[in-house]
């Protein structure tokens, strides 16, 4: 059995084998562009949270400089 491959507008169904070479062209942009922004995302949640780890770990190495740098003043 083959599954049909389909895509939906406006609550209609059409049968991508049946679209033209233009519109298969299309539909094509619009999947590998929808996957290609998933995957930008994805990579885009992964820099955030490296990001934020680093930033996290400077912070806490200067706080920890400033507390050795206030406890030498006392």
């Amino acid at each position: 059995m083959t599954d049909k491959q389909t895509l939906m507008y406006e609550n209609e169904e059409y049968d991508v084998s049946d679209l033209d070479e233009k519109e298969a062209y299309w539909h094509l942009q619009v999947r590998t562009l929808r996957k290609r922004i998933a995957d930008a995302r994805f990579d885009l949640d992964q820099m955030i949270a490296a990001e934020r780890a680093f930033a996290n770990t400077l912070i806490t190495s200067l706080t920890k400089e400033g507390d050795k740098d206030n406890d030498s003043n006392d």
